[in-house]
């Protein structure tokens, strides 16, 4: 039984957050999925740097620089996951978005993530 938690952040303008998705039980996470409500141009000395993080391990990353290329509105994109065990919540565990700016970028950052979770069982 797949558990989807959609979440949504809105960051201003050249801004940096950390958002904390709480989970009630033992979870797994097996995908994420982002997709962009206004588009974020890639740009090499403008860009952001988004993370999924769980306590210290960081389980998946999307930068937009021109590398990496633009988020482009209303296309959905499936993030590579790693992390190994770190993909195992805990009770009462969290996973943490981490919107990171480089420069001074005028674009806001309006993004949907979908993240979906398998229940854990103990061994």
């Amino acid at each position: 039984m797949e558990i989807c938690i959609p979440y949504h952040l809105e960051v201003a303008a050249a801004g940096s957050d950390a958002e904390y998705i709480p989970l009630y039980r033992k979870l797994t996470l097996k995908s994420a999925k982002v997709v962009a409500n206004k588009a974020i141009t890639g740009n090499d000395s403008t860009y952001y740097t988004f993370t999924l993080v769980n306590g210290s391990t960081t389980l998946a990353t999307r930068k937009t620089q021109v590398a990496d290329g633009s988020l482009a509105e209303g296309v959905s994109e499936t993030l590579a996951l790693s992390g190994g065990a770190g993909l195992d919540f805990a009770d009462l565990g969290e996973l943490k978005i981490n919107c990171a700016a480089s420069g001074s970028s005028s674009e806001p950052v309006d993004l949907t993530f979908l993240l979906v979770f398998e229940p854990r069982r103990e061994v």
